[in-house]
């Protein structure tokens, strides 16, 4: 059978449906981007789609919902993203539009949650254009967890790979009208993809399963080019990708890349690399010595996890700041406010902290416990406790939302400081934060600092290195980038926190909100 799927600029396009499906899985299995967490267990509630059938139109849950012949579906558009802080990445500098012979390289960093490409001209260095898209593979769960078990699935891997491709194939597209050119991959002399080690696999067609269980060690580290995955029956002709090599099964060549744009391995200072999103990939080191891990920090600073909880798209509330007794709102775009990105959620929290709303073991007040001018924030949603973050009350975190980030920034916290016992170093012996990733760029220091995500005494010294792991793909390209990346992660030592007693206790004492 065939689902209709009306597309927001109005485009229509039919995706083939089995019986007993679930919407989600068709749409999915269709090349539909489209939000689900929880990986469609019903319990995130942000597959929502307007579905028209014989019981009529209304919104329903994907996930929950059976195709059926002649259904029709409007998903959401999650559209492009900006790509933070690409104007500095080392091939950066004014595109030259209207040389059709020039030659073109392709630098991918492949995220969980989001993917970021750069079209490079590989004569000049000079960057093209770049374009962010959502990773389809969101349709299969939040974190790449989620994403293991599924591909865990009768041909799930197929599945997860194919979702992959056909984003960076999107993206692509998507990268060559930014460019004002068309820009296929038979038009690329060279690709370079950093990512993390589970993301790469899927990159590469290999299974990532080892990867989910101890001594978590993968099927490949790479460093090394290979065909990108695609379709059995297709007739283009394979995509030779450099991956950026990994140091081990959470700790990707995103973080390789990311580690040499920072120049960590080429400075004497001691400096603390951070990469806040998904997997919390993390190192601290100099030229002497460079040491790394992943924590568990979950979705919650991508959206995901969050009761109304988004990508960094329009009406995502982006930014919280107090205003009197107070708080105002940014969002993306200057939109409505639909839901709110990791930033604004950091904002938010740490605002709460500072009125009183939310106290230092994480506790949502009730109304009455409160003074009368914030008592009104105070609600319930869906049998949950809630504090209202604008006067038309429509977005708000609930308790749940609260522990959420307790739980992520804690695993942040205490991956930090188990490096700083590793190293035998202290905070005052830290020069500098790189704080690589799109939500680093817009990730307020001080709100870090409030909700003790980072030690207050290195609030000071953020730099923000944006895209960093795209910056170190598009060196890549090149072969001293390449030779520079293997460098750094044959310089690095891997600290498993999985077992490490010290991260185990660091982590409990990092649970509560106390300044």
């Amino acid at each position: 059978m065939d689902v209709i799927v009306h597309g927001q600029d109005g485009d229509i396009r039919l995706i083939e449906a089995e019986a007993g499906q679930t919407l989600l899985e068709a749409l999915r299995e269709g090349g539909e981007a489209l939000l689900a967490p929880c990986g469609g267990i019903g319990t995130c509630g942000k597959c929502r789609v307007l579905v028209r059938d014989k019981a009529g139109t209304s919104y329903r849950l994907a996930c929950r919902t059976n195709v059926a012949a002649g259904m029709e579906v409007l998903p959401d558009d999650l559209g492009t993203l900006p790509v933070a802080g690409s104007e500095a990445t080392t091939a950066s500098g004014p595109a030259t539009q209207g040389e059709s012979d020039r030659r073109l390289g392709l630098a991918v960093d492949v995220g969980t949650t989001t993917l970021a490409l750069h079209l490079v001209d590989l004569d000049s260095r000079l960057i093209v254009a770049s374009v962010g898209k959502v990773n389809p593979q969101v349709a299969f769960g939040g974190d790449v967890v989620a994403r293991i078990a599924a591909a865990s699935a009768a041909e799930g891997l197929e599945a997860l790979c194919s979702s992959l491709r056909g984003g960076l194939d999107d993206a692509l597209a998507a990268l060559g009208l930014s460019a004002g050119q068309s820009v296929g991959w038979q038009d690329l002399e060279r690709v370079a993809v950093a990512g993390n080690t589970v993301m790469e696999h899927f990159a590469a067609g290999l299974d990532p399963k080892p990867i989910d269980t101890f001594p978590f060690a993968p099927f490949a580290l790479f460093g090394n080019e290979c065909n990108l995955w695609q379709p059995h029956d297709c007739d283009e002709p394979p995509v030779r990708a450099y991956l950026a090599p990994a140091v081990a099964g959470y700790v990707g060549g995103d973080v390789t890349a990311g580690l040499h744009i920072s120049d960590m391995a080429a400075s004497p200072a001691l400096q603390l690399y951070l990469d806040v999103g998904t997997n919390g990939e993390m190192a601290l080191g100099n030229s002497e010595r460079i040491v790394c891990c992943a924590t568990a920090a979950g979705p919650a600073f991508e959206g995901a996890g969050i009761t109304l909880g988004m990508p960094a798209l329009s009406g995502a509330v982006s930014a919280v700041a107090l205003e009197g007794d107070g708080l105002a709102i940014a969002t993306v775009g200057g939109a409505e406010p639909v839901g709110i990105c990791g930033s604004g959620l950091l904002d938010a929290v740490a605002c709460l902290l500072e009125l009183g709303i939310v106290d230092e073991t994480g506790r949502l007040l009730e109304a009455g416990e409160v003074g009368p001018r914030l008592a009104w924030r105070l609600g319930t949603e869906q049998e949950q406790r809630v504090c209202y973050l604008d006067a038309e009350k429509r977005v708000y975190l609930t308790q749940g939302d609260v522990r959420g980030v307790q739980l992520a920034k804690a695993a942040i916290r205490a991956g930090i400081d188990t490096l700083m016992d590793e190293m035998h170093v202290s905070y005052d012996d830290v020069r500098r934060i790189a704080l690589a990733g799109g939500f680093g760029v817009h990730l307020s220091a001080a709100s870090a600092a409030r909700i003790g995500l980072l030690p207050a005494a290195l609030e000071h010294k953020v730099d923000l290195l944006g895209n960093a792991a795209g910056k170190g793909a598009a060196a890549a390209l090149f072969p001293e980038g390449r030779a520079a990346l293997e460098s750094v992660a044959a310089s690095c030592s891997h600290v498993e926190l999985s077992t490490s007693p010290t991260f185990a206790g660091l982590y409990l004492d990092a649970m509560g909100f106390e300044p």
